[in-house]
């Protein structure tokens, strides 16, 4: 430990002494994000560390930057993480098996490229609120379950509605539901089908400051939403065929340098690793002769495409980043008897 500090000071006196536009980099870094957005344990003073962590982030998007020509990599929120502090923020708990239990067959499942033209782009819609940053806590896969929830509920309605992340952050507790340690999209969707869900007004989001779960409030008044349990759109071809008609909630390969430092374009590969990190495909298009994806992420307004990627649509397979593996979504059902609160329309 004691030489990684030796030698990080090292390095950032060289940097520094190399390059003053590194300090005013990362004054603007501080300006943006802040100390709220450092790694757990890194000490916001420790300006030589900061140096030497920036200098690095650089070094990364330098490099990825080679290997995605359709992307754009800059300096962002996890600009002063490791790769390893990174991976350590995105990683959930679940296991490849536990998720496959309820999954397609991969038989039945159609691999193919899929063949959908034109343009879909459900953010746009009133049906889709701002993006929503999950801080601290391991809760892609809430974030991607509420923002599922809330569409399917408007495209039933004509009513957009704003649910709590931290409802069930504190309170969903299926065996395979743990808020801040990880979870998954469809055992969310279900219990929100079967208990209801309250508002974000009524219940705000907490977590993303502590990391912590925090205990189960009871107070606010459920609302039943138009959904009716989840379905499979595993594949590229079912993925757009459903997508056409709403939103869908999807897994992706994150723990990368790809991921930590995107800031636009389309990502057109990845590393090859196991689905970690939870989004929500909102539409598809294309730019140039590149086909996409269009997903919501959970890492805030700053993030990417004002909190959007694009991800190449049509590599067959499980997809770019595994994003067509095992997608997720809410069935819809009919609009329930009496009509939650909502926000206005966007």
């Amino acid at each position: 430990m004691h030489r990684f500090a030796f030698a990080t000071t090292l390095v950032a006196s060289s940097v520094l002494a190399a390059d003053d536009s590194l300090l005013a980099q990362l004054t603007q870094w501080n300006k943006d994000f802040g100390p709220a957005y450092l790694p757990k344990g890194v000490d916001p003073t420790n300006t030589n560390d900061l140096l030497a962590r920036l200098q690095a982030g650089k070094t990364a998007i330098a490099a990825v930057a080679k290997t995605q020509p359709e992307a754009k990599f800059a300096i962002g929120r996890f600009a002063l993480h490791t790769p390893k502090e990174f991976r350590d923020f995105v990683l959930r708990s679940y296991t490849a098996g536990s998720l496959k239990m309820d999954a397609p067959e991969a038989s039945a499942v159609d691999r193919g490229v899929g063949a959908a033209n034109g343009t879909v782009d459900w953010s746009t819609t009133k049906c889709m609120g701002p993006v929503g940053d999950q801080g601290k806590c391991s809760s892609s896969w809430v974030f991607a379950t509420t923002a599922a929830v809330e569409t399917a509920h408007c495209i039933v309605t004509g009513t957009p509605i704003d649910v709590s992340e931290q409802d069930i952050v504190s309170c969903d507790r299926d065996e395979l539901d743990e808020g801040c340690r990880g979870g998954i999209e469809y055992t969310a969707i279900d219990w929100i089908t079967k208990t209801g869900i309250c508002l974000a007004t009524d219940y705000p989001y907490i977590s993303g400051a502590d990391g912590k779960n925090n205990a189960c409030q009871t107070s606010c008044p459920k609302q039943k939403l138009a959904i009716d349990g989840h379905a499979w759109a595993s594949g590229e071809p079912k993925l757009e065929t459903v997508v056409a008609k709403q939103p869908v909630a999807s897994m992706v390969e994150a723990t990368n340098d790809i991921w930590q430092h995107y800031a636009s374009g389309v990502i057109t590969s990845c590393p090859g690793s196991p689905s970690d990190h939870s989004v929500l495909v909102v539409g598809y298009g294309n730019e140039g002769k590149t086909n996409y994806w269009k997903v919501r992420n959970s890492w805030g307004a700053k993030w990417g495409e004002m909190g959007y990627a694009r991800v190449r649509r049509g590599a067959g397979g499980n997809g770019v980043c595994q994003i067509a593996e095992l997608p997720v979504y809410p069935k819809l059902a009919a609009a329930p008897t009496v009509a939650p609160t909502t926000k206005p329309a966007c």
